[in-house]
């Protein structure tokens, strides 16, 4: 048995297939493997309005959500969400791409 983190590719593909069974998931899991995600896959995925139900993945939902709206990059939407889901103020230098996302505060000096 073999842990295997998946990526996001994996998981869409077994989402989307009609004979599941013949998915790479599906297959690693025949296996007996150990899957996991990251929280970049998780985030991806909520950005793509996935199936995935809203739990306790608050700052997964949060990233996909600010990514959904902005062009910020996946990382600097982890980032913002954090930041969010926790009150936090958020010193950054880049500015100009942060200041786009509601409700985020900004430090300022």
């Amino acid at each position: 048995m073999k842990k295997v983190l998946l990526d996001t590719s994996v998981i869409i593909d077994f989402l989307r297939r009609k004979d599941k069974e013949k998915s790479l998931f599906a297959h690693l899991l025949q296996e007996g493997n150990q899957t996991a995600v990251s929280i970049i896959t998780h985030c991806e995925l909520y950005a793509g309005k996935s199936v995935w139900e809203e739990k306790d993945a608050k700052e997964e939902l949060e990233a996909g959500q600010i990514r959904a709206k902005s062009d910020l990059n996946l990382l600097d939407a982890i980032i913002a969400a954090t930041a969010k889901i926790y009150n936090l103020e958020l010193a950054t230098l880049n500015l100009k791409d942060f200041k786009k996302v509601e409700e985020l505060h900004l430090f300022k000096l």
